[in-house]
């Protein structure tokens, strides 16, 4: 695994800006991002078909404790640890989206435990073949200047055999310059 930079200072900051989609001003998300932060499908089948050479790089998997966000949203008590796993979505030698998955511990038995062996294979191709899979409403944030160099950020809650699982998502500015990614 290569060390990056914080996900978590990243994506949930001490002062966040997230605001749930009927909340969002339209006009604040430049409207290239909004397909992006909105789409409820699979980001791995969105990335896959829009160039070649989608690749998952797992930069960090421990166990720990979760942000303030994902304790909440994830419904924990202050002593609960999670899972974590981070990673950074390349098309070709360009990172385009960083993740960070939250498990709860409890959640990881059953059809969850397998997430821990997923190494450099996507989430998305997990998640998305569960006949049972449930996403709360997405939520997006403007992310603050970082060493990341992301712009925008979502996050939603997933539920997979009605065991919890959060999923966060940075935005790199280079997602963009591939065509028809602004449409």
């Amino acid at each position: 695994m290569i060390h990056t930079p914080s996900l978590a200072a990243t994506l949930h900051p001490a002062s966040p800006l997230w605001s749930a989609r009927c909340h969002c001003i339209a006009p604040v998300i430049p409207a290239p991002w909004r397909t992006w932060l909105f789409d409820q499908g699979s980001l791995t089948a969105r990335l896959t078909a829009l160039a070649p050479g989608f690749r998952v790089e797992a930069t960090r998997e421990y166990f720990g404790r979760p942000t303030p966000i994902e304790r909440r949203e994830l419904h924990l008590g202050v002593r609960e640890t999670v899972w974590v796993r981070e990673v950074t979505l390349y098309l070709g030698d360009i990172a385009v989206v960083h993740a960070r998955t939250a498990v709860p511990v409890q959640a990881l038995r059953g059809k969850l435990r397998c997430l821990q062996a997923l190494g450099n294979r996507s989430l998305g191709s997990f998640l998305f073949r569960q006949p049972d899979l449930k996403r709360n409403a997405l939520t997006v944030s403007h992310c603050a200047p970082s060493p990341l160099g992301v712009t925008w950020a979502r996050r939603s809650v997933f539920r997979v055999s009605d065991q919890p699982l959060m999923v966060s998502e940075a935005f790199c500015p280079a997602l963009l310059e591939f065509p028809i990614a602004g449409r």
